[in-house]
């Protein structure tokens, strides 16, 4: 599927599904790259298609849950029912809304009343505002759930033995890109380049028959030229 380049894959994900569907070509696992996953997606797909999408979530990056002295979002307890989260150190949250994130993605946020967190020695490691107290935005209780259950998952060589099959997509990609230069465009207007994608994925198959009929061997893993001085160090 041939979008803008400012698009997200997670967005057209359905559409895609919905092609494949018609084809009857609607796969029972999914392996994604981390730019098609979200938390809708971990969730419908298995209701709607009947098929389990497999790919790693990014990592919360706020500060504090990349920085080791910070409390992350994991390092609260959140209670559902009465809508109010404890912070590690047993206060708990004045107020919580519901609405959208600046993705337009539906989310939760959670604030802590000045007075509860200025007199706190742990005050940093949650906020740096030096006006308002603490603030969590965290997305609605499934996908908060299916989020950290997938990054708990990704972590186990089980998981990782599983997503290797992705490196034959990886590999492709990377086929396309070094042996046709399509990150680039040659074309104005969205219907020349798809066009010219299909003349690309036609470029590659042709290229890997070629390969195939001659026997010649894979390509070897790419080591680059940092790596290389650190193995001869």
């Amino acid at each position: 599927m041939t979008t803008d380049a400012t698009v997200g894959g997670a967005v057209v994900v359905d559409q895609i599904h919905d092609r494949l569907e018609v084809r009857q070509l609607l796969p029972g696992e999914y392996y994604m790259g981390s730019g098609c996953i979200s938390a809708e997606l971990l969730l419908t797909t298995p209701i709607e298609r009947g098929a389990q999408v497999i790919g790693p979530v990014r990592p919360n990056s706020t500060r504090e849950n990349v920085e080791a002295k910070g409390f992350g979002t994991a390092s609260f307890t959140v209670d559902w029912t009465t809508r109010h989260a404890t912070c590690p150190n047993g206060r708990t949250s004045q107020y919580w809304a519901e609405g959208l994130d600046r993705n337009n993605r539906p989310a939760v946020r959670i604030r802590f009343a000045t007075k509860t967190c200025a007199p706190c020695a742990d005050r940093d490691a949650c906020t740096r505002s030096t006006w308002y107290g603490g603030q969590l935005t965290i997305r609605p209780q499934e996908q908060s759930a299916i989020l950290e259950q997938v990054r708990a998952d990704q972590n186990s060589q089980e998981w990782k033995a599983k997503y290797a099959i992705r490196t034959g997509v990886e590999g492709t990609i990377h086929q396309a890109i070094a042996s046709t230069g399509c990150r680039r465009t040659r074309y104005r207007s969205l219907p020349k380049t798809r066009l010219a994608h299909v003349f690309t994925a036609a470029a590659i198959n042709l290229i890997r028959i070629d390969a195939w009929w001659s026997e010649r061997p894979l390509a070897s893993t790419r080591t680059s030229h940092l790596a290389r001085i650190q193995l001869a160090a």
